[in-house]
């Protein structure tokens, strides 16, 4: 699959949840009936998405999602408070927004209650100070920038100053979001996109609260999947951990194979070229069962162990499947970056020079359900790991009356 063509698809599966949640607020707004059912709620319901998406956000130390949520907090409040006279104030305020939230964005996280974490609150005390100060400003360049392509009588009172803090945050989000591949990022693009469209609203209240609040969904719902993944997805690899794996094969009924991938000489080649080296290994390695086909999915089992499950197939079925990743894994020449330095003392000195392309293989095993391998974890013992015997290459295929269990040795 060309490149391009799956960063699009990544960033689909992103969007997707975040982008249904802001067509169904669109929905809301648009219909007479249900807009005013709901309306005397809209206050409630925002202040308590951004006050939930900054709790869990709290709890995980996302420190970015809940500064965001603090500043759309305070934005949607000061709106909503704020006099008549002070619409200078409003202004600032639309045009701080978008910038807080890129500028929390690209900063790496750094948890909540840290140093960085209180630098982040100074900054936005000083920022709520001076928004309100703002309130008493009449004329003045300041005053004459805030409003600077402001129509009074068009379809949004954004000046063209907002829209382009808008426009240049939402770009700084995306670029961040195809850089760094994070749901973070992709979170807070589609709250910054709700609170302008919130800010865009026609006059009603209740429709920039409603928006606003459909913001604090988005970064609660992102802060969740922040969560699911610490618990189930493996760190190093970004794959799903053992824990997936085991909730995974606790409902799997009817037939599936399993198959187990072990890299071959993995600590020989750790005490050569260190465990930096190591983990690019493994993250390659990851990175190639990642796209296996069939319907199957991909695990880290611990160490240089990897687990595929193949629901609804037989073992021979699968067998293709893991042998085509096998020779790609070995025919990709997998090329070490940066310094190459063990912890201890290699036995065999490394050769020296730039970077070095190694081949890496892997031993595999699959193994089905059957009559007497009845239950997932009998299923995952019985999936063969190779022996690591040095320069043997060989097939195997036998059924022992469990089920069938093949198992390839490449060195």
């Amino acid at each position: 699959m060309p490149r391009h063509v799956a960063t699009v698809r990544w960033l689909a599966r992103l969007i997707t949840p975040g982008a249904w949640l802001l067509l169904a607020t669109w929905g809301l707004t648009q219909v007479e009936p249900a807009r005013l059912t709901v309306a005397p709620y809209a206050r409630f319901f925002c202040f308590a998405a951004l006050a939930a998406a900054g709790l869990l956000s709290w709890y995980y130390s996302q420190g970015r999602v809940l500064f965001s949520a603090l500043v759309l907090g305070l934005a949607i409040w000061g709106l909503g408070t704020l006099p008549a006279s002070a619409d200078v104030s409003k202004l600032a305020t639309a045009f701080l927004l978008p910038l807080n939230i890129a500028l929390f964005a690209s900063l790496s996280e750094r948890g909540t209650v840290t140093p960085s974490g209180l630098l982040k609150i100074a900054l936005i005390a000083v920022e709520s100070a001076g928004v309100v100060m703002l309130g008493e400003v009449r004329g003045g360049p300041l005053e004459a920038f805030l409003r600077w392509g402001q129509d009074a009588t068009g379809p949004s009172w954004i000046p063209l100053g907002q829209q382009l803090s808008f426009a240049a945050a939402s770009l700084t989000l995306l670029g961040l979001a195809m850089f760094r591949r994070t749901r973070v990022e992709a979170g807070l693009l589609l709250a910054l996109v709700a609170a302008l469209a919130g800010l865009r609203g026609t006059g009603k209240n209740e429709e920039t609260l409603f928006y606003f609040g459909a913001a604090g969904l988005i970064l609660f719902y992102e802060a969740l999947e922040h969560g699911y993944e610490v618990a189930h997805r493996d760190e190093l690899t970004g794959l799903p951990g053992r824990r997936t794996l085991k909730e995974l094969m606790s409902h799997l009924g009817g037939r599936y194979a399993v198959a187990m991938c072990d890299v071959d000489r993995f600590k020989a080649f750790n005490d050569t070229y260190g465990h930096d080296a190591g983990d690019q290994v493994l993250k390659f390695v990851a990175s190639m069962l990642s796209r296996v086909r069939g319907g199957a999915r991909a695990f880290r089992y611990g160490g240089e162990e990897f687990t595929i499950v193949f629901p609804g197939c037989s073992a021979m079925e699968a067998r293709p499947f893991v042998e085509s990743l096998r020779e790609a894994i070995a025919a990709s020449g997998f090329r070490l970056r940066g310094p190459r330095d063990p912890d201890k003392k290699p036995e065999h000195k490394p050769e020296p020079g730039p970077d070095k392309s190694v081949t890496i293989t892997m031993s595999t095993g699959v193994a089905e359900s059957a009559k007497k391998l009845s239950t997932p974890e009998l299923v995952l013992e019985a999936a063969p790991r190779a022996p690591l015997l040095e320069s043997l290459q060989e097939h195997l295929e036998c059924n022992d009356g469990f089920g069938v269990v093949w198992c390839s040795v490449g060195f």
